[in-house]
């Protein structure tokens, strides 16, 4: 007979990052919590994702350690499996939380019926958050043997580096692997039906590192589909251009799917996953989403930052839940890294008048840190509001952009203009000081000419944008 339980105020389904936050933070808050997990304590971000992926990144820098392909991999993986065997027994003596081993499925009426290897125990609380995460997206090439195959929860456990390594899906997985596995010796040949490299960020960005993974050796073949694989000779037959000649193994960096079949009974589910609104809530009274299974926050940052507005909703429900979700930043930790924040540049031209707005840019190999540190390719891209100086997005491409992006990330949120940033002092010589180059910029294009910029202001503040809406920009 199942075994019940209805003694936790909340049941949190899913160990990975968004459930690691929203456990903790209701434990903290004196709240008692069931943490159900089927797999292993950190999701995919600590075994597969961003741990593993990043200590590849950092350790094939070291030229010694690239030269032997089989160690470096066994560090990674002794660097991923140290760090889930610390969080799997932090969370496991964590006071308020109970870890659950075992899959869940949600039912209507906040039911959870956990199945593991203790048998079936059924769940009940006032809260339930789903944090079930995502799964790789299938990619099927015919005649590709499976165990060729490789996606982010394969491609750490391999014990050498390919001698050619196809990786289909130029977005932020496809790319910094490309660069990880060029760096420690595997040919790489980056595929994408797509017309650029990381499509999600800015054109210019976008080439900015193109060029420079041509120049680390990668092959890059664009408006290119992988239609099937000769089992014998490793070669992928594409439908346009050459074939990609003797392949070791293909790395499907296609995208994920949230993993929504054991809740879909339960809460509404949209292209994309659970559908929630700005607080986590989902259509169900009573159970959350937060994470990879929504469609709002795939990326372990967001996962964290939508997390605690649950927390703050379900332990603090005296506290008005006013306010914007918070700017969610990218970074991609390529060489050059890349970084960008806000609407990107088709979802700015549907919001309002683009002569509203001002685009500025400032190249690092202009700087003096540029200089001294011999940058040839990055720089610092902002778009603001014309006149105000308020910085609507921003993109950063070079040494630690992803450190760089902070500053502008707060401005977005605060509504900081440029004019306030340009009064800022940077220490000397620091890249950070691109983006006091651009507020320079601005006051600059500004200040001098204030009557003009404010009768433009004033004109197209309220203009339709080109798709015929009426957006106001400040």
């Amino acid at each position: 007979m199942p075994q019940r339980d209805g003694d936790h105020d909340a049941i949190v389904i899913g160990a990975g990052a968004g459930g690691l936050t929203v456990a903790a933070g209701l434990a903290a808050l004196g709240r008692r919590v069931a943490l159900v997990e089927a797999g292993r304590i950190g999701g995919d971000c600590t075994n597969v994702g961003c741990i593993p992926s990043k200590r590849l990144l950092h350790l094939s820098r070291d030229p010694a350690l690239r030269a032997d392909p089989p160690a470096l991999l066994a560090a990674v993986r002794a660097t991923r499996d140290g760090l889930a065997a610390r969080e799997d027994d932090e969370v496991t003596t964590t006071e308020g939380i109970d870890v659950v081993r075992g899959r869940a499925a949600l039912a209507p009426g906040r039911r959870v019926t956990v199945t593991g290897g203790d048998g079936v125990r059924v769940l009940t609380a006032p809260h339930v958050v789903i944090a079930t995460g995502s799964r790789p997206r299938v990619l099927a090439v015919p005649g590709l043997p499976a165990g060729r195959l490789l996606t982010n929860e394969t491609i750490f456990d391999l014990a050498d580096a390919p001698r050619h390594l196809a990786i289909v899906g130029a977005g932020a997985v496809g790319v910094e692997m490309a660069v990880a596995f060029a760096r420690i010796g595997s040919r790489v040949t980056l595929v994408d039906t797509a017309d650029r490299v990381l499509p999600d960020a800015e054109p210019e960005a976008s080439g900015a590192l193109a060029a420079a993974l041509v120049e680390q050796g990668v092959v890059i073949r664009l408006r290119t589909r992988v239609v099937a694989a000769d089992p014998a000779t490793g070669d992928l037959r594409t439908d346009g251009g050459a074939p990609l000649h003797a392949v070791d193994a293909v790395l499907a960096a296609v995208g994920r799917e949230p993993n929504v079949g054991d809740v879909a009974a339960a809460v509404a589910v949209v292209p994309g996953g659970v559908r929630v609104d700005a607080w986590g809530r989902t259509s169900a009274p009573g159970v959350w989403a937060v994470g990879d299974v929504t469609p709002v926050a795939h990326q372990t940052h967001a996962a964290n930052a939508h997390g605690r507005r649950i927390v703050q909703a379900i332990a603090l429900p005296w506290i008005p839940r006013i306010g914007r979700p918070p700017s969610i930043p990218s970074a991609v930790f390529t060489e050059p890294e890349v970084a960008w924040v806000g609407p990107t540049a088709p979802e700015r031209a549907r919001r309002c008048h683009p002569r509203a707005l001002i685009d500025l840019r400032v190249d690092l190999a202009g700087t003096d840190r540029g200089l001294t540190d011999g940058v040839t390719r990055g720089f610092v891209a902002v778009t603001a509001v014309r006149l105000t100086g308020r910085i609507v997005a921003a993109t950063v491409v070079g040494p630690h952009a992803a450190d760089l992006l902070p500053l502008l990330t707060l401005a977005i949120d605060r509504r900081i203009s440029l004019l306030r940033i340009q009064r800022m002092v940077h220490a000397y010589p620091t890249h950070a000081a691109a983006i006091g180059a651009v507020a320079d910029a601005f006051a600059r294009r500004t200040l001098p000419h204030l009557p003009g910029e404010a009768l433009a202001y004033g004109r197209h503040r309220f203009a339709r944008s080109p798709a015929g809406r009426r957006h106001r920009t400040t």
